[in-house]
């Protein structure tokens, strides 16, 4: 079933505004991050190690030291990918503003209250 002309002059408007706000996606994700490089190592480590151990529990048939490898091979994966955080600015930052990220310093109104606004005049058209 295709599209009225309505319902395709909406929806080529839709995209067009789409791709116009491409941008303001891109720069609400998450800024720079910092990785902490000894988190991952260990992390890697330990993924290595529990997959030893699985290896060993399967050879000598000994199901809790499969099980146990599992979990450590979780935990070692969990651990490396902690080591990711967002980059904190400088120390200077005013009182109030400190550690609330780039979302503190937008001012107006989200991308999602924008969207919500579009519709809304959409509609009443």
């Amino acid at each position: 079933m295709g599209l009225s002309e309505h319902e395709q002059r909406l929806l080529d408007e839709m995209e067009r505004n789409l791709y116009k706000h491409e941008a303001d996606i891109v720069n609400t994700s998450a800024g720079p991050r910092t990785v902490n490089y000894t988190k991952v190592a260990v992390g890697v480590l330990g993924v290595v190690l529990g997959l030893v151990l699985i290896v060993v529990g399967v050879s000598l048939k000994l199901a809790v030291v499969g099980v146990a490898g599992f979990a450590v091979a979780v935990l070692g994966a969990l651990w490396a990918l902690s080591a990711s955080r967002p980059a904190t600015g400088d120390d200077t930052a005013p009182a109030g503003r400190a550690g609330q990220g780039p979302a503190a310093a937008k001012q107006g109104p989200s991308l999602m209250d924008r969207l919500a606004q579009e519709w809304d005049d959409r509609n009443q058209r």
